[in-house]
């Protein structure tokens, strides 16, 4: 799929980016957090994304977890995700390179970008991985995991801008 031009993500129900931990400790987290909007602008091989996500709207699927995941981000004073990155064109997707800023949370986030479905219906992949470094998880018994890394992926709907 070609994707110069300039389009937004749709914040329809589902869309969401998965942020799952790896190997943590005593536990493995599982975080779908909801669209809010965002952008996509690919001119001359270069790619710019704006993406919010809404961390106050995460869901597990577990009351335990999600309320621990909830608790996480809020101890960042975080409502509102918003990343912006840009990176050339490789291969047949986009590596882009960005802040990740919610509340007092800040990390860098590197992220390859993907074209996989056509009209009608275009979206997107987004594939990559962040790391939180020493963290506090608040759930007994588990308490500071030492280097939290989560491996994001998502599936966007996009349109394209007018």
């Amino acid at each position: 799929m070609e994707l110069t031009g300039s389009w937004n993500f749709l914040a329809i129900d589902g869309a969401e980016v998965r942020l799952k931990s790896g190997n943590s400790g005593l536990m493995n987290l599982d975080v779908k957090a909801p669209v809010r909007s965002g952008t996509l602008h690919i001119v001359s091989s270069i790619a710019t994304i704006n993406l919010v996500l809404a961390l106050d709207k995460i869901r597990t699927g577990n009351f335990l977890t999600e309320a621990a995941a909830k608790a996480f981000f809020s101890g960042y004073n975080a409502k509102d995700l918003v990343y912006d990155a840009q990176g050339p064109q490789d291969g047949s997707g986009y590596q882009v390179s960005g802040s990740a800023t919610a509340g007092s949370l800040d990390l860098s986030i590197t992220l390859t970008i993907t074209g996989v479905n056509s009209a009608p219906h275009p979206e997107v992949e987004l594939a990559g991985s962040a790391s939180f470094g020493k963290v506090h998880i608040p759930l007994p018994g588990v308490g500071a995991v030492d280097d939290l890394q989560v491996d994001i992926d998502a599936k966007l709907a996009i349109s394209r801008q007018n």
